[in-house]
């Protein structure tokens, strides 16, 4: 059975709108977990990004951009939508930093 894994793209609901989803957490809790952990995506303001934020790169958005660290959050696996794509490891290396920045690790 396919389950999220981390670094992939998905369409899901965003807290006004429909928006790409990128799975952050691990493997292992997304194949038994109901639950993934995301962050956001969204193409406003991309020429600024900041300390937790990363512009996707290396994936067929419609728009330039950035995935938000500070808005991490919890989604049930069956509201996430159709798959965009993965995030290239050095994208997601970005990410990391990013997470790390953000909860402070």
């Amino acid at each position: 059975m396919s389950f999220p894994k981390r670094a992939e793209v998905f369409w899901g609901p965003g807290k006004k709108k429909i928006r790409p989803l990128l799975v952050v957490s691990n493997d292992l809790d997304n194949r038994y977990s109901n639950d993934v952990v995301v962050i956001p995506g969204t193409s406003k303001n991309v020429e600024k990004i900041y300390p937790v934020e990363v512009l996707g790169q290396g994936i067929d958005l419609p728009k330039p951009t950035k995935f938000q660290a500070d808005s991490i959050f919890t989604i049930s696996r069956d509201e996430l939508g159709e798959r965009i794509g993965r995030l290239p490891a050095p994208v997601m290396d970005r990410i990391s930093q990013a997470l790390r920045i953000e909860l402070d690790l």
